[in-house]
């Protein structure tokens, strides 16, 4: 009996001993992944630990990330208090504050002594990470900077998890109202949802390009009297990437915009548009060159004027054209229930090409293997709104009967349509062939070339 006894309180000890040593261990192995999950942010914005001090349950640490303005950089610490597992959240709960440093009054002058932004992430023990962040909401207070501006703010709340090689994410933002003597800017009810494949070796993976999306804003409301501009919108939107095998990789999109007012100095007349639906639908893009695309996009020299910018782009925008025509791409446009006080339009757009049959260069044989199909319907009143707006000094009505008279347009009633098809030997508009059209299609891919 003394011998049990001994050993039940030896192993006491031992059980004792092991959970006081394993926040600290844990809190060793803390250190290194969040210096290392640092040195991979950095990548992205310049940031660094500037201290951390370790305790046996928690820790405390400092990241300094600086921001490249207008007015020069722009320095934020963040503050982070670690707790140590194993508990019963997992290995760690990080809980995060950032201190905007000589801005840090500006930002209590809305917040006052609430946090403006905090997180907290917590670290599970299958290594699956989650973070929630909040920023707290404030009414309606006066903008220093602008005399008689008042800004309001509806909050916002945010999740984001990984878990292998998974991620999803939400952001919600009930409200932001700003308004000015000359200004205003109010949005209501925007959310963003996402999940698919992610995390820190994304894209070089197997199965990355797998997403889905969706994003809803209630109302964009944006007014600048001083400059004459004006929009205002309702979106909806959402998305797909798939992988289909040998097929290669997908992307399916759809967007509806409502209530759509646009003003500029540029336009003759405001755009209105009361519903619109777009659909775009690609298949057939290159596994590899997409994976390719996606990481040289992010490593775009940004230090570089905005010329040189440009031009790295393009290149990369090029390269990937050029591989995604070795293959069979498809491409597909609706414009479905477009709706304006003017009247409608309907459209559909595709685009596809047959497989490569020589070892010709990719752009050389496009226009032989492609095929463009293009079926449009629109009102009379609509059509002549949209060439006012594009050329205040046109002639609609000269403008579209010479289009009809050319037989480029098909008037039905009080309605035009359009009916094109162009192939590897002829441009067929309205079921008549123009050739004069079909000998500019080179100049269009050679000027994607260039």
């Amino acid at each position: 009996m003394r011998k049990t006894t001994g050993i039940i309180g030896t192993a006491a000890v031992i059980i004792v001993a092991a959970g006081a040593a394993a926040p600290w261990y844990t809190g060793k192995h803390i250190e290194q992944e969040f210096r290392q999950g640092v040195d991979q942010i950095s990548a992205g914005a310049p940031t660094q630990v500037t201290q951390y001090d370790r305790g046996w349950r928690t820790s405390d640490a400092v990241t300094r990330t600086v921001i490249e303005t207008e007015e020069g950089p722009w320095q934020i610490d963040v503050h982070h208090h670690i707790t140590h597992g194993p508990w019963g959240f997992g290995w760690a709960r990080i809980d995060s504050t950032p201190d905007f440093g000589e801005h840090q009054s500006a930002v209590a002058h809305y917040f006052g002594d609430q946090p403006a932004l905090e997180a907290s992430t917590t670290v599970g023990f299958g290594n699956d990470v989650n973070i929630d962040w909040h920023s707290p909401a404030f009414d309606e207070t006066d903008v220093p900077e602008s005399p008689g501006a008042r800004l309001a703010w509806g909050g916002m709340d945010g999740h984001y998890r990984l878990a292998d090689d998974r991620t999803a994410s939400s952001v919600s933002i009930p409200s932001l109202n700003f308004r000015s003597d000359d200004a205003t800017l109010t949005l209501n009810a925007l959310t963003l949802d996402s999940n698919g494949a992610g995390g820190p070796d994304w894209p070089d993976m197997d199965n990355f390009w797998d997403a889905r999306f969706k994003a809803t804003l209630g109302q964009l409301n944006i007014q600048n009297d001083a400059e004459g501009l004006a929009l205002k919108l309702g979106l909806d939107g959402q998305g797909q990437l798939r992988d289909n095998g040998d097929d290669g990789l997908s992307m399916n999109a759809s967007w509806q915009v409502s209530n759509l007012l646009m003003k500029d100095p540029s336009l003759a007349r405001p755009l209105i548009i009361n519903n619109a639906t777009q659909t775009l639908a690609l298949k057939h893009l290159p596994r590899d060159a997409t994976r390719q695309l996606l990481i040289d996009l992010p490593n775009v020299d940004d230090s570089l004027n905005e010329d040189q910018v440009s031009g790295q782009v393009q290149n990369i925008m090029t390269r990937y054209l050029l591989e995604a025509l070795k293959g069979t791409p498809t491409a597909e446009i609706t414009v479905a229930g477009l709706d304006t006080p003017q009247g409608s339009l309907e459209g559909k757009l595709t685009l596809d090409f047959r497989p490569m049959d020589s070892d010709r260069e990719p752009l050389a044989t496009a226009l032989e293997r492609g095929h463009l199909t293009l079926d449009m319907a629109s009102d009379r009143t609509l059509l002549t709104r949209l060439i006012s707006l594009s050329d205040p000094g046109a002639r609609p009505e000269q403008m579209l009967a010479g289009l009809e008279q050319e037989g480029l347009l098909v008037r039905d009633g009080d309605r035009y349509r359009l009916d094109m098809k162009a192939n590897s030997r002829d441009l067929l508009i309205n079921g008549e062939s123009h050739p004069e059209l079909y000998m500019m299609l080179p100049l269009l891919l050679m000027s994607l070339n260039s």
